[in-house]
């Protein structure tokens, strides 16, 4: 599958004028728990020509394309990328940690997660993973069944915001790693077993909720909703961001 996902942004760059300069798996496979039938979630970050920044109409700066069933192609603009930067977005902070890398121009990433620390709040990006758990967490029975898939959806955000509370700093996008921000020895247990669950079972799979992983997840959305975030007020000048953007659409 990587050389087909290569041989589309290849033809994607060709078709769109554009040049891609970071291309990686985003969603479950990048999280670590993957399905047998998950998608491919391809996460692109791209340039175009350095005149198309100087032209009055602005170009779209997104691109969103689907092949099939299994390949789901996303990305943006390096300027609207930068630009969620400076808001402390943490959608980039996690592409830029991708375990599964497609294309990249030489040293982009590492100057990627240099401005991503560098523009880190930590209460933005708090808000951020509360946001999703939440939404995800919406009309959700706790003690009932409920797929797998989705469990990790309110699990994996709720890991994040409680690694940035605990921490103060980007956490990491993968599960395995984020679960060390547990203590308890039976949750972090049950969280690998679910893993492992997950790797066999098809994404419409249906899980019947355990009360000791309901509890946890009562218990974080207390936390989120009881604790005050500050942010760390550094750098909030976008020179560094323009600096950084005036170089990539010079090469």
């Amino acid at each position: 599958m990587k050389a087909e996902i290569i041989d589309h942004i290849n033809k994607l760059e060709k078709e769109r004028g554009i040049t891609i300069l970071y291309a990686a798996e985003s969603g479950s496979r990048a999280w670590g728990c993957p399905s047998p039938d998950s998608d491919y979630d391809v996460r692109i970050i791209f340039k175009r020509p350095k005149a198309q920044y100087l032209e009055i109409d602005e170009k779209p700066d997104t691109i969103d394309i689907f092949h099939g069933k299994l390949l789901d192609i996303n990305g943006w603009d390096i300027k609207k990328t930068l630009k969620l930067v400076r808001r402390s977005n943490a959608t980039p902070f996690e592409w830029a940690q991708s375990p599964f890398i497609y294309k990249e121009i030489k040293g982009f990433r590492s100057t990627l997660l240099v401005l991503c620390k560098d523009y880190f709040q930590p209460r933005h990006s708090v808000n951020h993973y509360k946001g999703i758990a939440k939404n995800s967490y919406a009309n959700t029975d706790l003690t009932g069944e409920i797929k797998l898939k989705k469990l990790f959806y309110v699990l994996r955000p709720l890991m994040a915001a409680k690694w940035i509370i605990k921490k103060n700093e980007i956490p990491p996008m993968d599960i395995p790693t984020l679960i060390s921000i547990i203590e308890d020895k039976n949750i972090v247990d049950h969280i690998n077993t679910l893993l492992d669950i997950k790797k066999d079972k098809n994404e419409d799979y249906v899980h019947q909720i355990d009360a000791l992983i309901s509890d946890f997840i009562k218990e974080e959305f207390y936390t989120l909703d009881q604790v005050t975030v500050d942010n760390v007020e550094k750098n909030l000048s976008s020179d560094k961001l323009n600096k950084a953007f005036n170089k990539i659409i010079e090469d």
